[in-house]
């Protein structure tokens, strides 16, 4: 068996490495963490460890095959999906990636659903966010993965001028 925090570095290493420039990359981390935690530690602050919490089945998404068994994944890899981590048994992380090129309203509220059912936040470059559907589309505006699917071409210019 595998050391689980080399694969999570791994794992991390790789999503970062590899994700769609269409998708608008977020953690769902859980609330009662996020109300007890003063000092926000990403390690910490991503973990549902130690939370009571019941992951209900996602219905909306199709189960898919992942690349390891430490991983449920719910979604195409390069749409949207949601994928949970597991170390020990127990749920470890859970990242959730919204395709912007097709993500459908019906889809995105599906989601916040089940973020809000679980009792969980949505935490994004370094920031928590509750799941309301008004923050979330306005963070999804600003996103990079919006910029690129709004104008690839232009997106890959401006990144050449820097």
């Amino acid at each position: 068996m595998q050391d689980t925090r080399v694969l999570k570095i791994y794992y991390g290493l790789i999503k970062e490495a590899y994700m769609a420039l269409w998708q608008f990359n977020s953690y769902i981390v859980p609330k009662q963490k996020v109300v007890i935690e003063e000092k926000l530690d990403e390690e910490n602050i991503l973990s549902w460890n130690m939370c009571n919490i019941s992951l209900d089945k996602i219905d909306f998404l199709e189960k898919q095959v992942s690349w390891t068994e430490d991983i449920v994944q719910y979604g195409k890899d390069n749409e949207t999906c949601i994928q949970f981590l597991y170390e020990g048994g127990l749920v470890e992380e859970i990242s959730c990636r919204f395709d912007l090129r097709s993500l459908s309203k019906k889809m995105l509220e599906q989601i916040l659903d089940y973020i809000n059912k679980i009792e969980g936040m949505i935490f994004y470059e370094g920031n928590i966010y509750s799941p309301s559907i008004e923050e979330i589309v306005e963070l999804m505006k600003k996103s990079k993965a919006n910029k690129f699917c709004q104008n690839p071409t232009n997106y890959f210019e401006e990144m050449s001028d820097n």
